[in-house]
């Protein structure tokens, strides 16, 4: 989600930026010490909860309104938010910044006001309504946006102006949240099913929101630009982008035969630029169909917008500002890889609470990995995985704290990329990489446009290789650290080994060991077990366990002591 990770420095020492990420290390390791979960804010606490007052309604459609103003930063907007009580109610709550004044709230725009009250970003408003009623809710607001601190990784409005001194703006969310800068109910388990956008600018901008352009209206040196999103979407995803564009279409033809005109958005000076970088986007998009199933969107489109920020995965609209370079490979720019995988991780497939993220993020960074496998072979594959592995912390459980809006990545970035070496970790313990992609093909296809946890992914894994793997990601997913492995071979020639640091059932983990003359398996579990080993020609005993997997290995001559 998001985001964009600075992949390949090289100043004095590696450092991985991904997502917001510092640290390295040499060896895979595992701290002394597990992070502290910080004291939530009340505004995390109500943001994150799925409380009745939440609960109790379902949203199927926004439409939503803004004029902008850049020069002043200003937000003038109005939404209708479309919905259905879920349980009878006298209240609810709905979400806007305190930056934001709520000007009328209503049933409809001619209803009679309605009482609320705000406390943080939650606004309760006070409603009477039977199950199974539908209703509309009129917001209309103005307010100066929160600015972004860092954006993609610490959220809000970027105002910015180009080369030529025009504006150009964007947003970003994720983490923080839409409420940020327009009203609703702002839960990552409720999508709307389809939504309308109309962003207001001056005449002489563009304002490129997601979905299709249905439509362009002037009036009084203003340019109103209406988009429709014909999908569900998740709404940290809305966005909007402001600036004086130039258009650059891309014809597609899918996996299937499906024809798609991508159609790009850049700053003017830089159109000959993205005509020559952006050819690389179809072979991407052709890949991640083969691999995980038929793009989500194609009533939709794909763009890529030129943004003040390094990028986002805006469903249909990603956020691009990666100064056209390929600082993946030669052929791959980071940027676009990643950002295009999240519309099958991420957009299409959705964690239901941000504790989950790690199928989103980390789903979106194996696919990296797959995708040069794809193009360049197993090598460039490993050594995408092996690279990542150096900034594997293990400070926190992969799968976070729940009903809280909390994301991992200011305290670490494990949902990257220690989600994506889980997923390799259970493809080598598969040891069969046709079903092990059929799993990720069904995972998807199974839950495409839908809300999901983690034990979603878990029931297809069980489902497609008939077997138990619960206390694979009972380990992975939900301890901070990762197992920990010590051997030795005694001078009678017995390998001894045994798990020192694991949970309790962790006893199906398949070690390939390579040995002189045959390599073999084995199964530790958290007692001693004792393997006699075979002499090879030179009569040595021999072995070598790879550290191609999520498990720290370490000699220990003390070992059966």
């Amino acid at each position: 989600m998001n985001l964009r990770p600075l992949l390949f420095l090289l100043i004095g020492g590696i450092f991985l930026q991904s997502c917001g990420l510092f640290g390295i290390r040499l060896k895979l390791h595992n701290p002394n010490q597990p992070g502290r979960v910080p004291n939530f804010s009340r505004e995390q606490v109500l943001l994150g909860e799925m409380t009745p007052l939440r609960s109790s309604y379902d949203v199927h459609y926004y439409d939503l309104s803004i004029d902008f103003n850049p020069e002043e930063e200003l937000l003038t907007g109005t939404v209708y938010i479309f919905a259905t009580a879920t349980e009878d109610l006298d209240r609810l709550q709905i979400d806007l910044h305190p930056n934001f004044e709520i000007t009328y709230l209503s049933l409809g725009d001619d209803g009679p006001p309605l009482q609320y009250t705000r406390k943080e970003r939650a606004v309760f408003v006070e409603l009477s309504l039977l199950k199974g009623s539908s209703f509309v809710l009129y917001v209309d607001y103005n307010g100066k946006p929160k600015k972004a601190k860092k954006a993609p990784w610490k959220g809000g409005f970027v105002w910015e102006t180009d080369e030529q001194v025009n504006p150009w703006a964007g947003v970003a969310c994720e983490s923080d949240g839409a409420s940020l800068w327009w009203p609703l109910k702002d839960h990552t388990a409720d999508e709307p099913d389809s939504m309308r956008l109309h962003y207001t600018v001056s005449e002489e901008l563009m304002a490129i929101g997601n979905g299709q352009l249905e439509s362009k209206s002037t009036i009084d040196g203003k340019a109103t630009y209406n988009w429709y999103v014909s999908y569900p979407i998740n709404t940290y995803n809305v966005t909007v982008y402001i600036g004086k564009f130039k258009e650059l279409k891309q014809p597609y033809t899918g996996v299937g035969g499906e024809e798609m005109v991508l159609t790009h958005y850049v700053l003017e000076p830089n159109y000959e630029a993205a005509q020559y970088h952006f050819e690389q986007v179809p072979d991407i998009l052709y890949s991640f169909e083969q691999q995980f199933g038929t793009y989500p969107w194609y009533r939709d489109g794909f763009k890529l917008v030129e943004s003040p920020y390094e990028g986002m995965e805006h469903q249909t609209a990603i956020a691009y500002g990666n100064g056209y370079e390929n600082d993946l490979n030669e052929d791959t720019d980071y940027i676009i890889l990643h950002e295009t995988a999240h519309e099958w991780w991420g957009n299409s497939v959705t964690a239901e609470d941000l504790a989950d993220v790690w199928i989103q993020e980390g789903f979106a960074t194996y696919a990296e990995a797959l995708y040069l496998e794809d193009q360049e072979g197993k090598g460039a594959y490993d050594s995408h995985l092996f690279f990542y592995r150096l900034s594997i912390k293990n400070k926190y459980p992969v799968v976070g704290v729940r009903d809280r809006r909390w994301f991992h990545f200011r305290k670490n970035m494990d949902v990257y990329t220690k989600g994506a070496w889980i997923l390799h970790t259970l493809r080598e313990q598969i040891n069969d990489d046709d079903l092990f992609r059929d799993i990720l093909k069904t995972f998807y296809e199974t839950y495409q446009y839908q809300i999901v946890r983690s034990k979603d992914f878990v029931a297809v894994v069980n489902e497609k290789t008939g077997r138990d793997f619960q206390w694979f990601f009972d380990q992975y997913l939900y301890e901070h650290y990762v197992p920990e492995l010590e051997y030795t071979i005694t001078e009678e020639g017995e390998l001894l080994y045994k798990w020192v640091k694991a949970v309790e059932n962790f006893t199906k983990f398949r070690l390939f060991v390579e040995s002189d003359p045959m390599p073999f398996v084995i199964e530790p579990t958290l007692e001693l077990q004792r393997q006699p080993l075979p002499k090879n020609n030179s009569g040595e005993w021999n072995i070598r366990i790879p550290r191609n997997m999520l498990v720290i290995v370490r000699e220990n001559d003390k070992l059966g002591e």
